[in-house]
């Protein structure tokens, strides 16, 4: 497992950005919801940002 820190991005209202290890991705909230679940979005919404656990399938999906 390998924990991902996400964040909205600036100025957006459905654009999140995930740190990969030293890699940046950003994509649609829908999209993150579909991987990880609700919960990310959740904790995004309350505290603009959250941390999720990525198995290796999910990190692939990321690409």
């Amino acid at each position: 497992m390998q924990e991902l820190s996400c964040t909205w991005v600036p100025g957006t209202i459905d654009i999140v950005r995930l740190k990969i290890g030293g890699r940046t991705i950003e994509l649609t909230s829908t999209r993150l919801a579909r991987i990880f679940g609700s919960q990310a979005l959740n904790d995004l919404y309350m505290r603009g940002r959250a941390i999720v656990r990525a198995n290796p399938q999910q990190v692939q999906l990321l690409t």
